[in-house]
């Protein structure tokens, strides 16, 4: 319900039992996006629900930022799927990719691990990488730049 409505924050209480349910929010906000939309719950006699909204002025200062690193810096890799993002094939492998290394498209530069299945993250451009933006081992979300590619 967080996710669909862009609430930060959603808590519901329904006979005795109170579920609060706090959305992670990424650093990086992609251009363009839009501010979260103001949502309001219907609830029965014996629940309660309450949704905050959150700021919109934090989220237009991080865009702001974000497509200023992505221009100068190149063309993001984005995840995905939200999980956890691993830099090698295996915790013993060297990286899939590092600053500096060239790409291909369609070479393998990540993998992003979502409810126990591992998912190859493909490069759509072609150039050098000039920045990783997460760490291994670091949860992702969805459309979050993991890695930035500078064409030549």
């Amino acid at each position: 319900m967080a996710a669909e409505s862009g609430a930060a924050e959603v808590e519901i209480e329904a006979d005795g039992v109170r579920v609060l349910v706090r959305q992670y929010v990424a650093p990086n906000v992609q251009e363009g996006a839009s501010a979260p939309i103001p949502v309001t719950v219907q609830a029965g006699p014996s629940t309660t629900a309450v949704v905050r909204d959150k700021g919109a002025d934090s989220v237009e200062a991080s865009s702001s930022q974000s497509s200023e690193t992505e221009s100068a810096n190149g063309t993001p890799v984005l995840a995905p799927t939200p999980g956890t993002f691993y830099a090698k094939p295996s915790p013993d492998s060297e990286p899939f990719v590092q600053v500096g290394d060239h790409v291909s498209e369609g070479q393998t530069v990540c993998i992003i691990e979502a409810m126990k299945l591992m998912n190859e993250v493909e490069s759509e451009a072609v150039g050098t990488v000039t920045q990783i933006l997460v760490s291994d081992g670091d949860p992702v979300e969805y459309g979050q730049p993991l890695l930035l590619i500078e064409s030549p």
